[in-house]
């Protein structure tokens, strides 16, 4: 049973995937609760700028390699 409480428990745990996902289905669900549309949409904003991150630190780290 998706739950606002069981996506920020997966958030605490690291797993931003999965926390998303729940608050998508709340959003889906509850189509005009504002404060979930507002929480997942941060949380890809979020998810977006730790993967670009992801990729610079990598590509930093390969850099330094060569």
């Amino acid at each position: 049973m998706a739950s606002a409480t069981l996506a920020e428990i997966y958030l605490e745990q690291g797993y931003i995937d999965e926390c998303i996902k729940i608050y998508a289905e709340l959003v889906r669900r509850e189509s005009g609760n504002k404060a979930y549309a507002e929480r997942l949409k941060y949380l890809k904003k979020q998810l977006k700028a730790s993967q670009k991150k992801g990729i610079l630190k990598n590509l930093r780290n390969k850099l330094w390699q060569l």
